[in-house]
């Protein structure tokens, strides 16, 4: 056959291939290299150095014939899917609970998801957050799994790796602790009692890797980090203000900072535009501009406005009709129809027009600087510049370009506790729809699994449907 051919396809087919060490039949030698393919008896690797040989697959070792014969059979299971997109739907020690995700027709953006859930091993490459997409990414097969939900019931899933070397492991892995029992070749994965909860902010640049953003979300985090260039960079709090509901990020990022003080000031019934942010994944969405006015000033650090604002926004800003920014808020959600944040509740008392949102003034964000020593006097926060006034441009579209540019996404995460499933009794299971026999299965002490029909089958020590050898009688 042509395997200068073969070698081109299976080279684009196995980006994903890692090298590894190859003994010979006999132990003597060894050799570090990519698997590239197989077929024919004959087996194709790729050195550290780019060079490719074809070698007989009988010259090396029965653990090596094993890996290869699988991971040609993996690779070309998944070079026939193609690269697919998907979503994680929930987080498990093993890895991301997925489903398939396909863009529908004549609707951009609008991602629906298909077909059964399926596990992808974890790694280095895959991300670890609830509900984030994957997108054009190749699947390769590592075996099937049993997933044991909460609620006590039992699926089986395929299971898949962004690494072919990885899958075929994970694979021989399993076939080779199963010893052949095709009963045992779908370990458990578990439904966890934590989940992980992850939660998107926006994060406004002040200069030398100083970052303000919403206090909100930082309540109970585990994890805080800033996604800026395809990258999940960790940041740390250097301050919080409660009566802003505001926090001061530090981060080892520098984002330019942008224009974020008005030349003049405010005045009630002033024309402003809305610029509210929404993510897509690890960037803002094109944010679209709406008009309003001012129409109540609430205090000195906050004026309230009319623009429609998407109840999506993680954050934005308001910029007068110069491209100068008069307001930023963070998470407005919670502060529009006429709801109040705890920080202008003194002001309650007046009357409040329905479907007003709330904005923090420019020049309130610089409260979050200064601090108290020991000794109750005021300082500055080292190294964080001030804010500088000015416009973003003088056309909208280049003004929210800019703001957009000058914005980063703060991710974090907190762990939430589920209740546990009610307890059933031992060794039964109630079939989808309720009612009916009871169903399960039961191990001896020898090992041999029973079901529910057989006579032997013990209720009070009862199993998982994978565990140990089927019964002859009954079959387990």
């Amino acid at each position: 056959m042509n395997w200068r051919n073969f070698f081109l396809g299976a080279v684009m087919a196995c980006a994903s291939a890692s090298a590894r060490e190859w003994r010979s039949a006999d132990g003597s030698r060894t050799v570090e290299a990519e698997f590239a393919g197989m077929k024919e008896g004959k087996l194709l690797l790729k050195s550290k150095d780019g060079k490719s040989t074809v070698f007989p697959a009988a010259a090396f070792s029965k653990e090596d014939q094993q890996f290869s014969q699988q991971a040609q059979v993996t690779l070309e299971a998944a070079v026939k899917a193609g690269a697919l997109n998907m979503q994680a739907d929930q987080v498990l020690p093993e890895g991301l609970l997925c489903r398939i995700i396909n863009e529908l027709p004549n609707q951009k953006g609008t991602w629906v998801g298909a077909g059964a859930p399926f596990l992808v091993l974890r790694g280095d490459d895959l991300t670890t957050e609830r509900g984030a997409k994957v997108m054009g990414k190749t699947l390769y097969h590592a075996g099937t799994r049993t997933f044991q939900a909460l609620d006590g019931t039992s699926t089986l899933i395929n299971a898949y790796s962004l690494s072919l070397d990885d899958a075929v492991n994970a694979a021989l892995q399993i076939q080779i602790a199963s010893g052949g029992d095709a009963a045992k070749q779908a370990p458990p994965v578990r439904e966890p009692l934590i989940v992980t909860i992850t939660t998107r902010g926006m994060g406004l640049p002040v200069g030398k890797g100083f970052f303000i953003t919403d206090a909100a979300i930082l309540k109970d985090a585990k994890t805080i980090v800033l996604h800026h260039a395809g990258q999940d960079v960790p940041a740390k709090v250097v301050k919080t203000d409660d009566e802003l509901g505001l926090a001061l990020l530090s981060c080892a990022v520098e984002v330019e900072q942008g224009k974020f003080l008005p030349r003049k000031p405010l005045e009630l019934g002033q024309n402003i535009f809305a610029v509210a942010l929404t993510t897509t994944g690890k960037t803002f969405s094109t944010p679209p501009l709406t008009k309003g006015i001012i129409s109540r000033m609430a205090g000195a650090d906050s004026f309230e406005h009319d623009a429609a604002i998407d109840e999506k926004t993680v954050g934005g800003y308001v910029i007068g009709e110069k491209g100068d920014v008069l307001g930023v808020f963070f998470s407005p959600q919670s502060r529009v129809l006429g709801k109040r944040s705890t920080k202008s509740a003194s002001s309650a008392d007046k009357p409040v027009a329905k479907a007003l949102s709330e904005c923090l003034r420019s020049e309130a964000l610089e409260k979050l600087y200064v601090e108290k020593d020991k000794d109750g006097r005021e300082k500055r926060v080292p190294g964080v510049p001030s804010l500088k006034p000015g416009t973003n441009g003088d056309e909208m579209e280049l003004a929210v370009a800019t703001l957009k540019k000058s914005s980063v996404i703060v991710v974090t995460t907190r762990e939430e506790s589920k209740a546990p499933p009610p307890a059933k009794a031992a060794g039964t299971d109630t079939p989808p729809g309720g009612g009916g026999p009871a169903t399960g299965w039961s191990l001896s002490s020898s090992g041999t699994r029973h079901n529910a029909k057989c006579r032997f089958y013990n209720a009070a020590n009862a199993c998982q449907a994978t565990d140990g050898k089927p019964c002859k009688v009954c079959g387990g």
